[in-house]
């Protein structure tokens, strides 16, 4: 039985999806053969590779559609934290894929930083979480990059150690990579307290081709962190939107800081006050971005209009 005191947070670098159900199986089976609580996040074919493996055994583990959850790196985390303190005392382990072919550069740095980040929000937690890499398909710079989050990579018969990420490295999560500028087709909008109504205007402007459904989860998400803004960045910002392919995407620039790494990953209890506004921005849009310095914050958020 996992007698861990501690978040323990593997890599296991897998070539193909025959070498993924072999590895994946038996980490599932030695969890539920010790009485564990067991839950899965990877996206298909390999999550019905893996259920096939595991016959009658799948129907005792938890499976989480990491397509959905993991669209937006930020969302993954507080899924997890639900699942585990759903499981009370139990020992638990799990298996979470936030990184697969396809993913853009942008979707790529947040899912780094969210590997990093898990250190953090589960630091003392005592459970396992072992999160697969396809070597085959996935690019040398992203296999290289998993030794900075995780302390032990799993390759073949090999168990690699690396150091834990440090403080350092949890914070520099909100420090880069910097953005790509706007576009020059981007609008730029300056606003203040009791302004936000030009906002959301020049939203509706941009999005005139959109249905509304798509446009108020869009306004929603925006109407939040312009608000945040003026509460918290001094006043006042500036917002940039342009359209690219399907998504929209809203810049939105203040004075303030961000001092929390793991802000918008909070789940929001029913009295707090505040704090929810990038909580929202994360369930509505396909991607947020934060950048804060001690010279101000950027929040980059990326909805798709089209689906």
């Amino acid at each position: 039985m996992n007698t861990a005191t501690t978040f323990r947070h593997d890599a296991l670098l897998y070539a193909g999806l025959d070498d993924f159900v072999k590895r994946t199986a038996g980490f599932v089976r030695e969890g539920l053969v010790a009485d564990e609580a067991v839950a899965v996040a990877v996206i298909q074919p390999r999550a019905g590779a893996l259920r096939e493996e595991l016959a009658a055994d799948a129907a005792h583990v938890t499976w989480i559609d990491m397509e959905r959850v993991g669209r937006n790196p930020a969302r993954i985390i507080p899924a997890w934290a639900q699942w585990t303190q759903e499981q009370g005392t139990r020992v638990f382990r799990g298996i979470g894929e936030p990184i697969w072919a396809g993913r853009d550069d942008a979707e790529l740095v947040e899912c780094r930083h969210h590997e990093t980040l898990l250190n953090l929000a589960f630091d003392g937690v005592p459970w396992q979480l072992l999160c697969p890499y396809d070597t085959t398909t996935l690019d040398a710079g992203t296999i290289d990059a998993v030794r900075h989050s995780h302390p032990q990579v799993l390759h073949g018969a090999a168990r690699i150690d690396h150091p834990h990420p440090e403080p350092d490295h949890f914070a520099a999560t909100l420090l880069g990579p910097a953005l790509p500028p706007a576009p020059d087709h981007a609008e730029h909008l300056a606003f203040r307290s009791g302004e936000l109504a030009g906002v959301r205007a020049l939203v509706r402007r941009v999005l005139s081709d959109v249905a509304r459904a798509q446009t108020n989860h869009a306004l929603l998400a925006i109407s939040e962190i312009a608000g945040n803004s003026v509460a918290h960045g001094g006043g006042a910002g500036t917002i940039s939107l342009w359209r690219q392919d399907s998504y929209l995407v809203c810049e939105i620039r203040d004075a303030g800081r961000v001092v929390d790494p793991l802000a918008g990953r909070h789940r929001p209890t029913p009295d707090q006050d505040g704090g929810r506004g990038l909580w929202i921005a994360n369930q509505i849009c396909d991607l947020v971005q934060i950048r804060s310095t001690e010279t101000g914050t950027v929040v980059r958020l990326r909805v798709d209009v089209a689906s």
